[in-house]
């Protein structure tokens, strides 16, 4: 963690005198000996991100969010009580306190970042499907993948993978139609992440079953879950634990989904976030324009190469050009995109997004220490 330099000026108010401080974070460098003279001469490594404001009266001190890392201009409680009132009304949802205390801990920023660099590759290179199903969508539809798979019963030849089950529960869940739902396991067929496997009592019955492949690519992102969980609770260990139970991903996938089937939707306390997530390259493009400006802080736009961008996640450059316009008409983006350039998210955005990633990881670390608890697990790794 870089330390952070240091500029005071002190402002006299008539009424009440006070002392402003305007911290500028100076990546890569000690600040001067001009810079961190007199009262300022203090360790400031664990201000870690680039414009913070530090207001001090002779009566009382106001520290908003020094303590989690985030920039103060966004005030990343300021919309608590529209993400708390949404969230405490979902079925099946973490408790409020427990997405706190993951988006307030100090390493949470870091979080942030890392989330767009670990699900580039899961959600990368993958053009068709995102033709076919919305990037938000298809990651449910993977996990229920996953879990009609793993949770099959081998006496039922109707069960497990099928195309028809698979139907079933895309059409219950609203995911995708009958006919998006066949096309999607077709492609993943023909992509190499499924392979058919017939059954041996009712040869018309035809079992999907994943690749090896596919499950590398499974276990990549569980490892990267596990990895953004540690960060932004370095005490929950959950990187040391799959070391010690392999099974530990499948076992926490298991218990995520279970939780979708009994109503809890994600996005839905989270319609500043769905307007991204909803569209091709939508969420990717979100999580790489706030580990952006989380870099840079609000002041300063950030900008993003479209035409590689596109390439990269499968996705037009009309198409996401069209996603920031429409979020800026909706009041997501506080300045008119150029393009790919001076993209700056409003304030209502990056807290949403910042507490739907806290959400997201509280959820499976929920999942993840529950699934922890279970006969025999805890043997193989304590």
């Amino acid at each position: 963690m870089h330390r952070a330099g240091l500029r005071a000026e002190r402002v006299q108010d008539p009424a009440r005198p006070f002392l402003v401080y305007f911290f500028t974070v100076r990546w890569g460098r000690t600040p001067s000996q001009s810079e961190t003279t007199g009262e300022c001469q203090h360790d400031y490594s664990n201000l870690v991100r680039n414009r913070l404001r530090l207001c001090l009266s002779f009566s009382e001190v106001t520290l908003n969010n020094l303590g989690t890392g985030m920039p103060v201009e966004w005030q990343i409680d300021r919309f608590d009580a529209i993400f708390a009132a949404r969230v405490g009304s979902r079925p099946g949802t973490i408790q409020w306190e427990a997405i706190k205390a993951f988006r307030d801990a100090p390493t949470f920023p870091e979080a942030i970042e890392q989330y767009d660099t670990i699900s580039g590759p899961f959600y990368g290179n993958q053009f068709i499907l995102n033709k076919v199903v919305p990037e938000a969508w298809r990651f449910q539809m993977i996990v229920f993948l996953l879990h009609l798979h793993e949770t099959r019963d081998l006496a039922d030849p109707r069960g497990g993978l099928t195309f028809a089950n698979f139907q079933r529960v895309c059409a219950q869940l609203e995911l995708a139609s009958a006919g998006r739902a066949f096309a999607f396991l077709n492609i993943m067929r023909v992509g190499g992440y499924l392979a058919r496997s017939p059954s041996a009592s009712d040869r018309r019955i035809v079992r999907l079953e994943p690749t090896p492949q596919f499950m590398a690519t499974v276990d990549q992102w569980n490892d990267g879950i596990f990895t953004l969980i540690d960060t932004a609770q370095p005490s929950a260990g959950l990187v040391a634990a799959r070391a010690h139970n392999p099974a530990l991903g499948r076992t926490m996938r298991r218990r995520s989904a279970e939780k979708l089937l009994a109503g809890w939707q994600p996005l839905a306390a989270f319609p500043e976030v769905e307007h991204f997530a909803a569209r091709d390259g939508g969420w990717m493009l979100l999580a790489r324009a706030a580990a952006l400006s989380l870099q840079r802080g609000e002041d300063e736009p950030v900008a993003i190469d479209l035409i590689a961008f596109g390439k990269e996640f499968g996705a037009s450059r009309t198409q996401l050009r069209r996603i920031l316009e429409s979020a800026h008409e909706a009041g997501l983006l506080d300045a008119p995109p150029q393009n790919g350039a001076n993209i700056r998210l409003s304030s209502q955005l990056y807290c949403a997004f910042a507490t739907w990633l806290a959400l997201y990881l509280a959820s499976y670390h929920d999942s993840a220490m529950a699934a922890l608890g279970e006969p025999g697990s805890s043997a193989l790794w304590y």
